[in-house]
């Protein structure tokens, strides 16, 4: 069985049973594997909580952390539940409808140990398990993944301090839907005097829609949440 390093992967989910059956078995697969793992479900009802309440039941290497919301309040809200809990420095994220590649958090980690101590986060490379032409789009063009000039990670696929996160008060929980929150708190970190690098080697492969009106509807959530980080930091 793979050895364990100090890091807590954070995992929000929201009616999203089947898919999030397939990351947790994704991560039981990693090289090495996390010491900590925390899922928090926000208040689904799909059968995501029986599933969780199995998956507590299981022995495994690693420690599992399980909070199951009575109110839907948003992956931001998730994650910072998330954060409170944690009991490691290093706090990997990733999605619901994603899987982790088999070495995922040894890359994502590599560069955080023993680095300059503004370095607050490391970001991957994101790919798709589904060949169709809208899933292609989304890699070909990396729209889930840091751009050049890192202004931010996109919490689909990065690992953050604690300490920062904790510094700047986590995420904004005014950003109720997924969108935005990921460019917002690296926005504030960035203003702290915080840097971050990328790890192309550390994959996750994304479940990205094949729905035209899903595709739609996700670029009007960026494109709000978005708005609504650049705003956030021109009032700060």
């Amino acid at each position: 069985m793979s050895k364990t390093i100090p890091v807590s992967i954070i995992i929000p989910t929201y009616n999203r049973v089947q898919k999030l059956f397939k990351l947790l078995k994704s991560i039981n697969n990693l090289t090495p594997l996390p010491n900590e793992v925390i899922v928090i479900d926000d208040n689904s009802i799909d059968g995501t909580k029986e599933l969780l309440k199995k998956w507590k039941t299981v022995l495994c290497k690693y420690n599992k952390r399980l909070l199951l919301k009575e109110k839907n309040k948003g992956p931001a809200d998730s994650r910072n539940e998330g954060i409170k809990i944690s009991k490691n420095e290093l706090i990997a994220f990733t999605d619901d409808d994603a899987i982790v590649d088999k070495y995922w958090l040894m890359y994502i980690t590599s560069k955080l140990h023993s680095c300059h101590e503004m370095l607050a986060g490391v970001g991957g490379s994101v790919k798709s398990i589904n060949n169709d032409i809208l899933s292609q789009y989304y890699v070909e063009h990396r729209i889930l993944e840091a751009p050049k000039n890192l202004n931010y990670l996109p919490t689909v696929n990065c690992c953050l301090k604690k300490s920062a996160l904790l510094e700047i008060g986590g995420f904004k929980t005014s950003f109720s839907f997924a969108g935005g929150e990921d460019t917002d708190i690296c926005l504030r970190l960035r203003k702290k005097g915080y840097y971050f690098l990328k790890e192309r080697k550390a994959v996750v492969y994304h479940d990205f829609s094949s729905n035209f009106l899903d595709f739609c509807k996700m670029w009007i959530r960026y494109g709000k949440g978005t708005q609504m980080a650049i705003s956030n930091n021109q009032r700060m």
